[in-house]
């Protein structure tokens, strides 16, 4: 399966918001999510464009992996398989023995919204900004494409695809 996903930069969330009600879009959740992310002491991640991280959101966890972004003007695609993991804090350590390491930590706050056969995230991140992302779960990209248009369109969305993770965008910005 691909993770179809367009990410754009917003003035505010309370806008896209207003908007996802009026349309009939159902609300999931609201989240504060931590991701930490780790390195390979096989090959370096950042060159490979490849993440490892562990999620924590309000006590449940998981480990995933994500594959070489596949990217276009419009949106990425990305392998991504996801684990749900009991005990985050065993899995760091045993990341950390096994020679990874972490690199960097992304926190953000998240409310999730299904609309029109895709998942959309109004994603406020520390020390970057406000966000939408919209995501297509699939094995058909040029349909995930479509339905990602589509929504940006209902939506009033404009502003270009921002191709980089929220990992790359805080690594750029730390680098500064």
């Amino acid at each position: 399966m691909l993770e179809v996903e367009a990410k754009i930069k917003i003035d505010s969330i309370n806008i896209i918001r207003t908007r996802l009600k009026e349309k009939g879009a159902v609300f999931a959740k609201k989240t504060l999510q931590t991701d930490t992310y780790y390195n390979s002491p096989l090959r370096d991640f950042a060159k490979t464009d490849e993440a490892l991280r562990i999620r924590n959101e309000e006590g449940l966890s998981e480990i995933t992996y994500k594959g070489p972004k596949m990217r276009n003007s419009v949106a990425k695609a990305r392998e991504e398989y996801n684990v749900e993991v009991t005990d985050a804090e065993s899995l760091a350590i045993i990341l950390e023995k096994s020679g990874f390491t972490k690199s960097t930590t992304v926190s953000k706050t998240r409310e999730e919204y299904d609309f029109m056969g895709a998942k959309i995230a109004l994603d406020i991140v520390k020390g970057l900004g406000e966000f939408i992302e919209i995501e297509v779960v699939t094995d058909n990209q040029n349909l995930a494409l479509e339905t990602i248009e589509k929504i940006r369109e209902e939506l009033g969305i404009s502003g270009e695809h921002i191709a980089e993770s929220y990992l790359e965008m805080i690594q750029a910005k730390n680098e500064r």
